[in-house]
């Protein structure tokens, strides 16, 4: 996932207040939007990982998105349920557990670096959600991250099928690009086919991965015969408010549920100087 081509920073001037509030609403109002069928703030904000009164998001929510007024369970350091782990593999690993459902949020200890590398500049987490009840439970897969010292920006994951067109458009007109540039120059064409060719297998990659890793973007329904729902995340920082990551970032990843929001105060890294020796592959 992490092999992927270089692409330049984006860097955005500090915005009028009014400005702030019209793109912060625009944002909103996209991560609001609802999904094609086809298709990680700091640890501990609150002192106990309880159900609180979900407070509006912004006043240029829509009607329907106002009526629902959801509480919100937040994940909250030492905590009943809430649990934090450093594995020996560089990941981070954030639980929180109520009755019988359990919400994972993994996170790579790097993926501030390592989103700079993917197309587009995509910000990752693994979410991962477990029922243990005897019932059925339906989750929606609705995924949000706030962007907390970049103006509270928030965002819905990407459409996985969405994804993966774009980035077949793009290959298609690099293709197309380098074919022009070799006809005008033939003297180039060694040198720009070897960079296609790198760009093709990368692209390839990428794509495959939006497709067989991701989480489903429809309606899963969990039950004991399966139980679980897991997928990558990935979140668009094209946002002009966003810019480029700051020594250490803020998020607020929501996991959004029919009948309330589990969110995780996410900041990485988790704390000041914090280090993951990674352990070497076997």
């Amino acid at each position: 996932m992490d092999e992927i081509a270089r692409s330049g920073a984006r860097r955005g001037s500090v915005p009028s207040s009014e400005q702030r509030d019209g793109a912060r609403a625009k944002a909103i109002h996209f991560a609001l939007m609802p999904r094609s069928r086809l298709l990680g703030a700091k640890l501990a904000f609150l002192p106990v990982c309880a159900i609180l009164s979900c407070a509006i998001l912004s006043p240029a929510l829509s009607q329907a998105e106002k009526k629902k007024q959801l509480p919100t369970v937040r994940w909250t350091a030492g905590a009943s349920g809430c649990t934090f782990e450093r594995r020996d593999d560089g990941k981070y690993l954030w639980t929180m557990t109520e009755r019988d459902l359990a919400v994972t949020l993994l996170m790579d200890s790097q993926e501030l670096a390592q989103s700079r590398f993917r197309p587009y500049q995509l910000f990752a987490a693994f979410i991962s959600v477990t029922y243990s009840g005897q019932g059925k439970f339906e989750f929606p897969a609705d995924v949000r991250v706030d962007f907390v010292r970049h103006h509270e920006v928030q965002e819905a994951y990407e459409n996985p099928t969405e994804l993966s067109t774009k980035l077949q458009n793009d290959l298609d007109t690099k293709v197309f690009e380098t074919e022009r540039q070799i006809k005008k120059n033939p003297k180039i064409a060694d040198e720009k086919t070897a960079l296609l060719r790198t760009y093709q297998r990368i692209a390839a990659e990428f794509i495959e991965f939006v497709s067989t890793k991701t989480l489903d973007p429809n309606t899963v329904m969990l039950n004991p015969g399966n139980p679980e729902a897991h997928g990558w995340v990935l979140f668009s920082t094209s946002n002009k408010w966003i810019g480029p990551w700051k020594e250490r970032e803020d998020f607020i990843i929501s996991v959004w549920m029919k009948d309330k929001i589990w969110q995780f105060p996410v900041s990485l890294p988790p704390s000041e100087g914090d280090l993951i020796l990674r352990k070497p592959p076997e």
